[in-house]
């Protein structure tokens, strides 16, 4: 309790300095009091304590991919209304138009392009780990010779590949080049996003196809033949959540709250047949809802391939510490965050999207940030909650 009230004395002495120099551009909704009732701690689902004070988060929901939907699922649970908490929900179905509207939301949830974006061109802090995505797929027609033998490199040359240019679907691409010694000049590439680009494969452009998620188990039904995906050629990529400082220092006991609701709803996922039952029809309502091509089938196949982590291992993934696996920084170890977003950074540097200037000041900036992780540890010690 003692941390939440001294939390609330700097938030309260923040807000008016903030008075005193005028309104902020992009709303962070500071006008809420903090601080939380421990004694009602024991009348919630989860054992959290509740705000004193009814709370709104605004949150930039990445529609039919399920590194959100904990968020929804939870929403529907009744475990944010326990807490005297409203969320608004700012839908997006791709992470550059997140991007540039991060003004209309507290925190937002991309994938791994999204979160290499977020720091380089928004100076956004990275506080959480929602999803590692393996169903990042390459897809070819049945007819085509790569769907009989993907791994002889005369059947990749000179063919022509759709997909969203400098995203994980290029990073797989790029992975499947390599392991029969080829490489992007070995190709031809026409940049669509994801819903574009199976549209224009299945009126015949291009010999392959590189989607991802509700988009990849859609090509899968049409009929095209998977030759590969990140699972399979080992470029898992983390998705995660994102916030600016300045919101982060203005709602972090309410951000630090949701964040822990988001990984212990994870786990009920987890927890039965049941539980996964309902959260498959409550991601298909959502995607019909806003507009997704998607059916049963489908909602099934993305909530099994979902690999969120739980609320240990997410407290895990942002205070285990290891040297740079790459030997590049040397100033201090890094968290396992920080190098599991390396992969993909040192990805898209590979290809001309970053420099080594970035990536060192994504680590001296700290910009891959624990200190959410570690409020949450406090907060669940505190309230002995097992994780």
């Amino acid at each position: 309790m003692k941390r939440f009230v001294s939390v609330l004395i700097i938030l309260s002495m923040s807000l008016a300095l903030i008075t005193g120099c005028g309104s902020s551009e992009k709303e962070t909704a500071s006008e809420g009091n903090y601080e939380v009732d421990m004694e009602k701690a024991s009348e919630t689902t989860l054992g959290l304590a509740p705000f004193k004070e009814r709370q709104k988060l605004r949150i930039g929901f990445f529609t039919g991919s399920p590194l959100s939907y904990p968020f929804l699922f939870a929403d529907k649970l009744g475990y944010f209304d326990e807490l005297n908490i409203d969320i608004e929900y700012v839908p997006f179905t791709n992470g550059p138009a997140m991007m540039e509207a991060n003004n209309d939301w507290d925190i937002g949830g991309v994938g791994l392009g999204g979160l290499t974006n977020a720091m380089k061109g928004y100076d956004l802090r990275i506080i959480d780990i929602t999803d590692y995505e393996e169903n990042l797929a390459l897809f070819v027609r049945p007819d085509h010779p790569l769907a009989e033998d993907p791994k002889d490199p005369e059947n990749w040359k000179g063919t022509e590949w759709i997909y969203p240019a400098g995203t994980t679907a290029q990073a797989v691409l790029v992975n499947a080049l390599e392991e029969v010694g080829l490489d992007m000049s070995d190709i031809e590439s026409i940049n669509m996003d994801v819903a574009n680009a199976l549209t224009g494969f299945q009126g015949g452009t291009g010999d392959g196809l590189g989607v991802w998620n509700v988009i990849a188990f859609e090509a899968e039904d049409t009929g095209f033949v998977r030759i590969g995906d990140a699972g399979t050629l080992g470029f898992t990529a983390p998705c995660g959540t994102v916030v600016s400082e300045k919101t982060l220092e203005a709602k972090r006991p309410l951000i630090e709250t949701a964040i822990a609701v988001f990984h212990l709803t994870t786990e009920w996922i987890y927890e039965s047949d049941e539980n996964m039952e309902q959260a498959v029809a409550w991601f298909l309502e959502d995607g019909e809802n806003e507009g997704i091509r998607i059916n049963q089938s489908i909602a099934e196949r993305v909530m099994e391939w979902y690999r969120g982590p739980t609320t240990g291992e997410f407290i895990e993934i942002f205070t285990n510490e290891a040297p740079d696996e790459a030997g590049i920084y040397t100033k201090r170890d890094l968290i396992q965050a920080e190098r599991d977003i390396l992969v993909g950074v040192d990805f898209f540097i590979s290809q001309g999207n970053y420099t080594e200037e970035d990536r060192e000041k994504f680590l001296d900036d700290g910009l891959i940030d624990p200190s959410v992780a570690i409020g949450v540890k406090e907060m669940l010690d505190e309230l002995q909650i097992e994780y």
